[in-house]
């Protein structure tokens, strides 16, 4: 298993896309730092978890997905793995895996883009263990709340268009439901809030932010929704069996799919 994950980490790493993607860990933390003047640590690594994390490694998780699990079809390799043989549900968990540690990386370098923002504005890193024990976990956390749309681009197996239509629409979906209290206000439990990753992930983060003073109106926001927070080990074997579940389903279709 582990020369399948270098191989794959191999071909992916030969890609532009894979460069360019990786890169895009650096554009919300600078903006963010170069827009507002007043921010705090806090505030950078929220940048970090949350716009990077929802906005763009949610739908480069998709996408770079789609090109790993199509990379074979498109140039007709993947009847010569099968000769080895490597079987298809090996080859599907190494693609997952190396998407697992892309995105453990893309959060840890925005959170190493953060410390040494706040170093250059002089902005005193406070909680810096306990926030990177959280970018960490959200990396990881991400990429069990992606494996839905993984599996829905594979199952359809089409175009890279489509693949990108189905990461947008995904990543909008999971926004938008993240601000509405309809979701958010909801006990955990056998109900469809409990079963929604990305808002899952914001009930969790939530309880970790620090509100520094003259925030009255955000403060009396976490605390009203302070009876709804979700705990670390909930959150994980939540997300991680939701994960789990859509990557056995995934080995079954990209098994059943023709060479």
């Amino acid at each position: 298993m582990l020369k399948l994950i270098l191989c794959e980490f191999r071909k992916l790493k030969r890609k532009k896309l894979f460069s360019i993607a990786f890169l895009t860990t650096f554009i919300m933390p600078l903006l963010y730092s170069f827009l507002l003047k007043n921010e705090d640590f806090d505030d950078l690594i929220s940048v970090v978890t949350e716009e990077n994390g929802f906005l763009l490694l949610i739908p480069l998780t998709v996408v770079t997905a789609a090109n790993l699990f199509f990379e074979e079809h498109d140039h007709d390799t993947l009847k010569n793995l099968m000769c080895i043989p490597v079987s298809k549900s090996r080859l599907a968990a190494a693609k997952l895996l190396v998407l697992l540690l892309f995105d453990i990386a893309y959060e840890l370098a925005g959170f190493g883009t953060a410390v040494f923002l706040s170093f250059l504005s002089g902005i005193p890193a406070a909680r810096l263990g306990l926030q990177l024990y959280l970018v960490f976990c959200d990396g990881i956390l991400l990429w069990a709340a992606a494996t839905p749309c993984i599996l829905l681009v594979v199952w359809c197996n089409r175009s890279y268009i489509i693949s990108v239509v189905i990461a947008f629409a995904y990543t909008v979906m999971g926004y938008i439901l993240h601000i509405s209290d309809t979701v958010l206000r909801v006990p955990l439990g056998l109900n469809i809030a409990t079963a929604l990753p990305v808002p899952m992930i914001f009930r969790w983060l939530y309880q970790f932010h620090s509100v520094g003073e003259g925030k009255v109106a955000l403060q009396n926001f976490y605390e009203e929704l302070s009876p709804y927070f979700v705990p670390t080990p909930v959150v994980f074997a939540i997300l991680l069996t939701e994960g789990m579940v859509c990557t056995a389903l995934l080995m079954r279709v990209y098994q059943k799919q023709t060479i």
